[in-house]
């Protein structure tokens, strides 16, 4: 049995399938005199760029890639933190048919080697503090064979205006511009993890992306009047597609955050009129306690009106389905810094049912969605005026989504169709052949469907942890350097709640190789305990997790006495295991 939803609804009529050259072109035609982005100054003040300040970046800065012998289907690294010039690069690549590869700026040495190597990247485009690190490796890489500073010129790396200037010829530039892109043309490389052979690259082409911006674009209630908050990394596909695209197709200005702490947050979202922010999870559930405990803070009657307030919103609401939230906390909301926003939208990892329920009775819609990088990324979320708080909505226009063999409780692999699924992963035709179905996106993630096409979540069937904060760790790549200790004789890394946080951990699960512990401690002098045995393990976790990037590396540890339970063919029985502890077999 099969189960199929068309999405039942639809905010307004899409503006078709574009490359995102096309759709890039479009923005700029349509919104030329909008402001773009702003990036607050050191003094407080603002810098606006104008889309037409997009546009003649990117061209100039494709132009004099161009120039530089870089050619359609050639591989570009982009990596930084979130700033105008980051958007420049973006465009200025795929304007001119050449292959984009968004990098995690928080990526070890070693992570971004083996991405760079993989991708055959011929430039790098970085941030002013990423500079010494792409030099070093261009030394080692030949195919990496220029770095492009975002900022001034260093010792072997090109500086962004002056590079830009190489970009000024009329000629040079028609040329750049007429250059062919089509649909089914590669767009991007998404490494979805970091460090080791098992790792998958996601291709997605311009088709997948410019159908993903249309069908977002179509049940998303955004204007050009909008205000969007940049604020996760613009190298995850969630945050490229809705802090993005999405502000691009109607024109809106985007404001790059910071940080993430919660009071430049506000202060971003307050002075520069905020009205939409795309997020994780943990970035809700930090601002929502934050709220509390300021009402917590101040006692007394402002509590107990608070709170009376509270119930008597939820009660109106599950009686008459009307939100007088919107109203009763409209004071709060301008106190908090927080009234101009219209919405938010959560995605990247689940949402807990009651941080939705208590933003929207706060005034506060938090519309959940669920999306993964291999559908570019968004393929459900909760429509505006019809929220269900555990729900991941409905998919979107465009999106197909099917419960593969549920079983009795309606539950099964969630499968997707659509233009916004990749074309597969990068010179990987098993993983490819395994994800990829008869057209169909096997997702890994377990779910079920409600009567009304409501998608729901209830875990992953692939052994992705993801973080609260939306990160995608493979445990098999971290697993693969803890192993590489003597130490160690079997390893399997989960997500396990920690003690102090409450949280989903990357966890490990360690069976120590007892014979060279007793080598080891006898050729040393020390007593074999539990104690020492466990402060070594763990002592090796942390070395071994060193050259990974900081959410890669293992927060718990917990030690057996005895085999991973395995198959005949030796694979560790992971489904065995809750929280790091294993559960009875059968």
């Amino acid at each position: 049995m099969k189960l199929n939803y068309e999405s039942p609804y639809k905010f307004r009529e899409g503006f078709g399938v574009l490359t995102v050259k096309d759709f890039f072109l479009r923005s700029y035609d349509m919104f030329r005199d909008n402001v773009f982005a702003r990036t607050r100054r050191p003094d407080g003040s603002y810098e606006e760029s104008y889309y037409r300040d997009l546009y003649e970046n990117a061209v100039s800065l494709g132009t004099a890639l161009a120039a530089m012998g870089m050619k359609p289907g050639g591989r570009v690294a982009v990596a930084g933190e979130n700033r105008f010039e980051w958007a420049v690069a973006y465009f200025a690549v795929l304007v001119g048919g050449s292959v984009c590869v968004p990098i995690d700026a928080h990526l070890k040495e070693k992570e971004i080697k083996e991405i760079l190597e993989r991708s055959e990247t011929e430039v790098a485009i970085i941030s002013p503090k990423l500079v010494s690190t792409y030099l070093g490796l261009a030394e080692k890489l030949p195919k990496l064979r220029q770095v492009i500073s975002m900022g001034p010129a260093e010792d072997g790396a090109l500086g962004w205006l002056d590079i830009l200037k190489t970009g000024d010829d009329e000629k040079a530039r028609e040329e750049y511009l007429s250059r062919e892109v089509n649909l089914d043309d590669t767009a991007v490389l998404i490494f979805t993890s970091g460090t080791t052979g098992s790792s998958k690259a996601v291709i997605l082409t311009h088709r997948n992306l410019g159908a993903n911006a249309n069908q977002v674009y179509t049940c998303l209630p955004f204007t050009g009047d909008d205000v969007f908050l940049s604020l996760l990394p613009l190298h995850h596909t969630f945050e490229a597609m809705t802090g993005m695209f999405a502000p691009m197709s109607v024109g809106c200005s985007i404001t790059y955050a910071r940080s993430f702490k919660s009071k430049e947050i506000i202060e971003d979202i307050r002075d520069t009129g905020v009205s939409v922010m795309c997020g994780v999870p943990l970035l809700y559930e930090k601002m929502l306690a934050g709220i509390f405990r300021a009402v917590n803070e101040k006692g007394g009657l402002t509590k107990v009106i608070f709170y009376s307030m509270l119930s008597l919103v939820r009660a109106v609401y599950f009686l008459t389905g009307q939100n007088i939230g919107f109203a009763l906390f409209k004071g709060l909301r301008k106190k908090a810094g927080l009234d101009s926003l219209k919405l938010f939208v959560s995605g990247a990892a689940p949402l807990q049912p009651h941080i939705s329920e208590k933003f929207y009775f706060l005034g506060l819609p938090l519309l959940q969605g669920y999306g993964l990088t291999e559908a570019s990324p968004v393929v459900s979320v909760n429509p505006y005026n019809r929220i269900k708080f555990a729900s991941s909505g409905p998919p979107i226009p465009g999106v197909e989504v099917r419960v593969n063999d549920p079983g009795a409780d309606g539950e099964g692999e969630i499968i997707i169709r659509g233009d916004n699924v990749m074309e597969g992963y990068y010179r990987d035709p098993t993983a490819t052949a395994e994800t990829l179905r008869d057209n169909w996106l096997y997702t890994g993630d377990a779910g079920w469907i409600d009567r009304d096409g409501y998608l729901y979540i209830t875990g992953r069937v692939k052994n992705v942890i993801v973080t609260p904060s939306g990160k995608n760790i493979h445990p098999e790549e971290v697993e693969a350097d803890i192993a590489a200790s003597p130490f160690v004789s079997e390893v399997m890394v989960c997500s396990i709640t920690g003690k102090k946080s409450g949280r989903e951990e990357v966890g490990a699960v360690i069976y120590p190789d007892f014979d060279y512990f007793e080598q080891f401690a006898s050729a040393n002098g020390a007593q074999l305990t539990d104690e020492y045995v466990e402060e070594k393990v763990r002592d090796e976790v942390n070395q071994a997790c060193k050259s990974l990037a900081d959410y890669k590396r293992v927060k718990v540890v917990k030690i057996r006495k005895e085999e991973l339970p395995k198959t005949t063919t030796r694979k560790v029985k992971r489904y065995l295991f809750r929280n790091g502890e294993q559960i009875a077999d059968g």
